[in-house]
């Protein structure tokens, strides 16, 4: 069986950074697996995220589904749903929940076309298998954070995506939301996607497939059992 995300020796920077935010980086995620990436802030986690997602050059190799991004972003882009990091919504934010899960389906059409209804009634039918159906006509910034966070999980796996990518999911959400959107997420992978997320919180690390530890621009992959996410910093740190 192929990998559908893999790096081999990838090194990347941000343009007008000091130095490489990633060291000669290797991941191999297989179809249907959850794969985490942990690590301290600043260590190169979302620095992946970006890499596979075409925001970054690099070197070495990075693919999706056997693609090489650099030659192929615009095809690549189609098969990866991105939930991007820490992003909430004001209370006074213009559009309802539906509208902002819909809009995982705008790259499928020209831009100003109308969506056809049957696209409302795909974004409204995953919102509701997530729990929110009956939020979809609520202005987005009057969810709670979880809920918003489930929206715009709603919204990338609309795009009809293979693959998942989230950046932080938890963040700044309270133990209760956490766990729903773990058990969302976990959900996801039963349906036979692949998720590949960026994760602070011990919630889902029993549940993975893989997991990664990045720290200064490198990866080291963990064995099962992954143990407490604690010890497991305390451990590759050399503390």
């Amino acid at each position: 069986m192929d990998p559908v995300l893999e790096l081999t020796g990838v090194w990347a920077a941000y343009p007008g950074g000091r130095g490489a935010a990633l060291r000669g980086a290797y991941l191999r995620l297989f179809p249907g697996e959850l794969g985490l990436l942990m690590g301290p802030n600043g260590a190169g986690k979302t620095t992946i995220l970006e890499v596979f997602l075409g925001f970054l050059p690099y070197r070495g190799r990075a693919k999706v589904l056997g693609l090489e991004v650099r030659d192929h972003v615009r095809e690549v882009r189609k098969h990866l749903g991105y939930m991007p990091q820490a992003l909430f919504f004001p209370p006074d934010t213009p559009c309802r929940t539906l509208d902002l899960v819909t809009m995982g389906r705008f790259g499928h059409y020209r831009p100003w076309q109308r969506l056809p209804r049957a696209e409302r009634e795909r974004a409204f039918s995953v919102l509701s298998k997530l729990g929110l159906g009956e939020k979809a006509d609520w202005p987005i910034g009057q969810l709670s954070g979880g809920q918003q966070r489930k929206a715009l999980l709603a919204r990338a796996l609309v795009k009809g995506a293979q693959i998942i990518l989230l950046d932080e999911p938890f963040a700044s959400l309270d133990p209760e939301a956490r766990m729903d959107l773990a058990q969302a997420i976990l959900g996801i992978r039963a349906e036979g996607l692949t998720v590949l997320a960026v994760v602070h919180e011990e919630d889902i690390l029993s549940q993975a497939d893989r997991a990664w530890f990045v720290r200064d621009g490198e990866t080291a992959e963990l064995s099962r059992p992954f143990g407490r996410l604690s010890e497991i910093w305390l451990n590759l740190c050399g503390r």
